[in-house]
C-alpha cells in the first residue's frame, strides 16, 4: 500500500511541475493554508474547462450546466462587485487546492503510519524473532503460518510470547508464592476449566515474571503427552488425569498438583496442523532458550510452513477516509454557499426597516432619491476601521457608484432590488421606480407605510429567531438531563446492589 501513497504524492508533484511549466493564471485567494497548491489547482481548472466543454456539446451535460449556472448566480449574489466568471474560477481553484492539500497530507500521514507499523514488527529474516536482553520485556508476536507451495493457502493464527533471556534470583524468590494462580490459566489454555479439558494444554516450562523452570509429570501419558497434547480421539468417557509440576530454582523444588478431567473430542485436520505447529514452536523455543534468537520451524509433517507477521496497518483505511473527505468537500462547499446566502437574506431583512426609515427621513427633508442613495453609499464606504461592511452597505456602495458614473436613477434602483434578491427590496425598488416613471405625490406616505410593514416583519423575524434558539437548546438540555440522571441513578444502583 505504501506504493499507492507514494504514487498519490508523485501525482500531486507532477501536477505542480506541469503548473510551473504551463504557468496558468492564478486567482487571488484568501485561503493561505492551501495556497501552495493553488498553481496545480488552477491548471486542473483549465483542463476541466476543456474536458467539460467537450462533454457539454451533448445533452448529457445539460443538468451540469444548470447546476453551474445556479452556483455562478449564487456567487454573483454574494460578491456583487466581482466578475461572475472570475469568482467561479476562484471558487473552483480554492476547492481543488483544498482537496489537493487534504490528499497530500493524508498520503504523507499514511506513509508515516506504514513505516511506523513496519518498524514495530519483530519477525526478521522470514522466520527469526530476537529476544530482549537481560531484564527486558517479553516479545509479543502475532503470526500467521501459511503453507508454502499449496494452491489454496491456509493461514494458521499463532500468538507467541517470547520471554527475556535471563531473570535474577531475587525476583524469583519474591514471585514463587503467586505461581499457583499464574499457572492455572496458562495450563488450561483454550479450555473452559479443569473439569472440561478438550483442547491441548500448555505445559509451560516457565511463566512470565517467574524466574524458574517447570517440569511436568502426568499420571496418564496416553491421554496427555509430555508437550500437553491431548490424545482423546478414541476416548469414550471422561477420565481424571493428575498433572504434577516440579518448579525448580537454585536446587530447590516446589510442587503443584492439578487434577484435570479429559473429555472426548475429535480434532479437525486444521486443528491437528495447528497443534503440530504449536508443538514445533515450543520445541524450538526450548532448544534456543539460551540463544538470543528463536528460529521458527519451517518443515512439518504436512509440508513447508511460510511464516508472516500480522501487523495492524490502518493506513489504507486512513487513505479511504482522506478520499471520502476530499469528495465530500464539493457538496460541503456548495452547502456553505447556500448557508451564506440564507444568512445574507436574513441580514438584509433585519436591516430593511432601518434602511427604509432612513430613506424616508431624507426624502422628508427635501432630498432627492438620487442624493439619498449617493449619500447613504458614501456613508457606508466611510466605515470605521476594523469593521467590515454589511451586505446592505455593499449594495448601497455599488448603487452610489452606478449613479455617480451616469446610470439613471430608475436603472440603478432596479439593479439594487435585483441584487438584493429578497421580496422586500424588490417591492421597495418597484415602488421607487414606479414613482420616478409616473410620478406620485404620496411617495413619502407610501414609504412610511412600507416602514411600518418592515418593522412588523422585523418583529416576526426576531420571534422566529427566538423560537429557533429555543429549539437548538433542546438537545443540550436533554443531554444534561441524561447526565444528571446517570449521576443520581448510578450511586443509588450501586448502594442497592451492595
Amino acid at each position: 500500500m505504501i506504493f499507492v501513497y507514494i504514487s498519490i504524492l508523485v501525482l500531486i508533484g507532477g501536477l505542480m511541475v506541469c503548473a510551473r511549466i504551463l504557468k496558468p493564471s492564478l486567482p487571488t485567494t484568501e485561503n493561505g493554508y492551501s495556497r501552495v497548491f493553488l498553481a496545480p489547482a488552477a491548471q486542473i481548472c483549465v483542463w476541466l474547462d476543456k474536458v467539460l466543454d467537450r462533454k457539454y456539446l451533448g445533452s448529457s451535460g445539460t443538468s451540469r450546466r444548470i447546476k453551474d449556472q445556479k452556483l455562478s448566480s449564487d456567487l454573483r449574489t454574494l460578491y456583487p462587485g466581482d466578475s461572475a466568471q472570475a469568482r467561479m474560477y476562484r471558487y473552483r481553484a480554492e476547492l481543488i487546492s483544498t482537496i489537493l492539500l487534504i490528499l497530500a497530507a493524508g498520503s504523507a500521514a499514511c506513509i508515516l503510519m506504514s513505516v511506523l507499523v513496519t518498524n514495530e514488527g519483530v519477525l526478521e529474516e522470514g522466520n527469526v524473532i530476537y529476544r530482549n536482553a537481560y531484564g527486558g520485556m517479553d516479545v509479543e508476536a502475532d503470526l500467521s503460518a501459511g503453507m508454502a507451495g499449496e494452491a489454496e493457502e491456509e493461514e494458521y493464527q499463532i500468538d507467541l510470547t517470547i520471554p527475556a533471556r535471563v531473570y535474577s534470583h531475587e525476583e524469583a524468590d519474591e514471585l514463587f508464592e503467586g505461581l499457583s494462580e499464574a499457572v492455572d490459566p496458562l495450563l488450561l489454555g483454550d479450555n473452559d476449566g479443569p473439569d472440561h479439558v478438550i483442547r491441548n494444554l500448555r505445559l509451560v516450562r516457565s511463566v512470565d515474571g517467574y524466574p524458574f523452570s517447570i517440569s511436568w509429570e502426568c499420571s496418564n501419558y496416553e491421554l496427555i503427552d509430555y508437550d500437553g497434547v491431548i490424545h482423546n480421539e478414541d476416548l469414550e468417557e471422561p477420565v481424571i488425569v493428575t498433572l504434577t509440576a516440579d518448579c525448580s530454582y537454585l536446587n530447590e523444588h516446589w510442587y503443584l498438583v492439578r487434577d484435570l478431567q479429559v473429555c472426548p473430542m475429535e480434532l479437525t485436520p486444521m486443528e491437528l496442523r495447528r497443534t503440530e505447529i504449536e508443538k514445533a514452536v515450543k520445541e524450538a523455543d526450548e532448544e534456543s532458550s539460551s540463544s538470543d534468537r528463536l528460529i521458527l520451524p519451517e518443515q512439518m509433517s504436512f509440508g513447508t510452513v511460510r511464516w508472516t507477521e500480522n501487523l495492524s496497518d490502518v493506513s489504507p483505511m486512513f487513505l479511504m477516509g482522506t478520499l471520502v473527505i476530499s469528495v465530500l468537500m464539493i457538496p460541503f462547499r456548495e452547502s456553505e454557499i447556500r448557508g451564506t446566502l440564507k444568512k445574507r437574506s436574513r441580514e438584509l431583512l433585519i436591516d430593511y426597516p432601518a434602511f427604509v426609515s432612513e430613506l424616508t427621513l431624507f426624502l422628508g427633508a427635501g432630498m432627492s432619491v438620487r442624493n439619498c442613495l449617493i449619500g447613504m453609499g458614501r456613508k457606508a464606504a466611510q466605515r470605521k476601521a476594523g469593521r467590515s461592511n454589511t451586505y446592505l452597505e455593499k449594495e448601497l456602495i455599488i448603487t452610489a457608484h452606478e449613479l455617480e458614473i451616469g446610470i439613471s436613477e430608475t436603472e440603478a434602483v432596479e439593479h439594487f432590488g435585483k441584487r438584493c434578491g429578497t421580496r422586500e427590496y424588490m417591492r421597495f425598488s418597484a415602488l421607487l421606480t414606479q414613482n420616478m416613471r409616473k410620478g406620485s405625490q404620496d411617495l413619502i406616505a407610501m414609504l412610511k407605510d412600507e416602514s411600518e410593514d418592515a418593522f412588523t416583519l422585523r418583529k416576526n423575524e426576531a420571534r422566529k429567531l427566538g423560537e429557533e434558539a429555543s429549539t437548538k437548546m433542546l438537545l443540550p438540555m436533554v443531554m444534561m438531563l441524561a447526565v444528571v440522571m446517570i449521576i443520581i441513578m448510578v450511586p443509588a444502583y450501586m448502594s442497592f446492589s451492595q
